[in-house]
């Protein structure tokens, strides 16, 4: 069976606190994903995360095994603040 995901656009915040990123926008595309992103507005940093549909990627800690992240993920960072 083929792996099926999403692209989903979040903006990045530099608060410092986690999560520090929040989903704007999920498509079935990479290159309609990026379109979105450059129409956007330039105040805020992006990030797009290709994401797997019906599959778990959580990533835990080795030693403290608390859940601390995503692993596997792909992602790019789009950055336009201060630019």
């Amino acid at each position: 069976m083929q792996d099926v995901h999403v692209w989903g656009i979040f903006v990045a915040d530099n608060s410092g606190r986690f999560p520090n990123f929040f989903p704007i926008g999920l498509y079935t595309t990479r290159e309609k994903a990026v379109e979105e992103i450059n129409e956007l507005p330039k105040d805020m940093n992006y990030q797009l995360l290709e994401l797997p549909l019906n599959r778990k990627f959580p990533y835990y800690h080795k030693k403290s095994g608390k859940l601390v992240g995503m692993d596997n993920i792909y992602h790019e960072h789009f950055h336009f603040k201060g630019e």
